[in-house]
């Protein structure tokens, strides 16, 4: 059986302007060369120190950024430029920053929505909201809090809030991009014990 992720010699480069008037061009490779496999239902943890690529890596799985070249492979069959939105609900991602990931003027409820309506995954109005309060529920959240905005919730509420906005499409595989190191210690034994208890229930890939 195939693996569920597959990343051959993935490549991610910028280039940077330096100099009077911005000619001298560099290329910092931020990504150069990295293969991996994920099975299906595991948990990939990648480990290096800070700045050394992890999360253009995790982003440029999810085509959030273009990869420079190498191939990727979901469930055997290749992502690339032409086909990654056919995965976008197959894949999402957890940030490492749950207020700036949050947009600030929107409420609870429609930055879980939004995923919703981008990928029409209801019928009615009513079906929305019903989905988004279970997966309020799910994170250990309340309906009362959906049409709070996320300067009224501390870091762990936010975390939970854009976990449910990851879990919001059903997703098989989920890049978690060091989703407890900016939360207070006291508070990342419960993110991760939810995580975990997740990834059973719904048969997660992190």
């Amino acid at each position: 059986m195939a693996p569920l992720i597959e990343i051959q010699d993935l490549k991610q480069h910028f280039k940077i302007k330096g100099g009077f008037f911005g000619r001298n061009i560099q290329t910092v490779k931020a990504v150069d060369g990295v293969s991996f496999t994920i099975n299906k239902g595991e948990t990939f943890g990648l480990v290096g120190e800070s700045g050394s690529g992890k999360t253009t890596l995790g982003r440029t799985l999810l085509h959030l950024y273009k990869p420079t070249s190498g191939k990727i492979f979901f469930n055997g069959e290749e992502v690339n430029d032409e086909n990654y939105r056919n995965y976008a609900k197959k894949m999402q991602i957890i940030f490492q920053d749950p207020y700036a990931s949050l947009n600030p003027r929107m409420t609870v409820e429609d930055i879980i929505g939004e995923a919703l309506d981008v990928h029409k995954l209801y019928s009615t109005k009513y079906e929305r909201r019903e989905k988004i309060i279970n997966l309020l529920k799910l994170v250990g959240l309340n309906a009362e809090q959906a049409q709070r905005y996320p300067h009224e919730f501390s870091g762990g509420q936010r975390q939970r809030i854009g976990i449910a906005r990851a879990l919001a499409v059903n997703p098989e595989f989920i890049v978690c991009d060091e989703p407890v190191s900016a939360l207070d210690v006291s508070i990342q034994a419960q993110i991760i014990n939810m995580l975990y208890d997740m990834q059973q229930d719904m048969k997660l890939t992190y």
